[in-house]
């Protein structure tokens, strides 16, 4: 097993897990602003890793709608969101085979710009608009993040796997990053308990994995329930990993089970 710091430099535009507030000026309502999760989740990171820019998962977001009763008519699948390249990589290394996980990333430096948006067009008589597929406001104000910005995380790699220095991830696939990586030289592992984690985590993951949690702090939820929720944990038992990058001394407490 190796363990990476890893750096992510934003080379394009990202817009990704936005969350919709109404944009009220004087009193009136003008549309919805939209703003981008300074947590970026772990599976389409994984994704991007394996060289996967699309699935089911970022195709057809109104399968989010499974999920809810009330919203199962929308869709005329029942199928609903179909994981096989996520499902089929954390098997894998869960079972020790050639393979990896990476955790959420975390901001260092963050660039915002905001555009102005419109879902209205005019005819030769009378402004129009045609049916959007899913409810959308005449004018929204959209924030992203822009190059410059910078993540990190941690990804953990079994086996003979190449991981990729640049990948894309985010709606309509604009978040281009160029991906650095700081082995750790392992010079020691143990079990602690009741630790709080070093980066933040996939609920569902690190239950997959065999963790028990004792508190959890959400920082990011998504529309599927699928997908786990991201944020900080106090586990009952936690995989402390010591070593150096660079000469530098670190420490990092995991929810993975370190092999050879």
């Amino acid at each position: 097993m190796k363990l990476y710091r890893a750096y992510f430099k934003l080379h394009g535009i990202l817009i990704f897990s936005s969350e919709i507030r109404p944009m009220i000026t004087a009193g009136e309502a003008m549309g919805s602003y939209i703003s981008p999760s300074p947590y970026i989740h772990n599976y389409p990171v994984m994704y991007g890793l394996m060289g996967k820019p699309s699935e089911t998962y970022f195709v057809f977001p109104s399968l989010h709608y499974l999920d809810y009763e009330e919203r199962m008519r929308r869709t005329p699948t029942r199928r609903g969101l179909q994981y096989t390249s996520i499902r089929k990589l954390l098997e894998d290394f869960k079972n020790g085979r050639d393979s990896f996980y990476v955790f959420p990333l975390i901001p260092t430096k963050l660039v915002v710009s905001s555009f102005l948006l419109s879902a209205e067009s005019w005819s030769y008589v009378i402004p129009t608009r045609s049916p959007t597929k899913n409810v959308f406001p005449r004018l929204t104000s959209y924030a992203a993040f822009m190059p410059g910005s910078e993540f990190k995380t941690y990804v953990v790699v079994q086996g003979k796997v190449k991981l990729p220095e640049w990948v894309r991830i985010g709606k309509k696939r604009w978040g281009i990053f160029r991906v650095d990586y700081d082995e750790v030289r392992v010079e020691g592992v143990r079990i602690e308990r009741n630790r709080v984690t070093s980066i933040p985590i996939n609920y569902n993951d690190a239950k997959f994995f065999g963790f028990e949690l004792r508190s959890f702090s959400k920082v990011l939820e998504t529309p599927n329930i699928e997908e786990g929720l991201i944020g900080w944990a106090e586990l009952e038992e936690c995989t402390v990993i010591r070593g150096t990058i660079n000469k530098d001394k670190v420490e990092v407490c995991l929810p993975i089970r370190w092999g050879d």
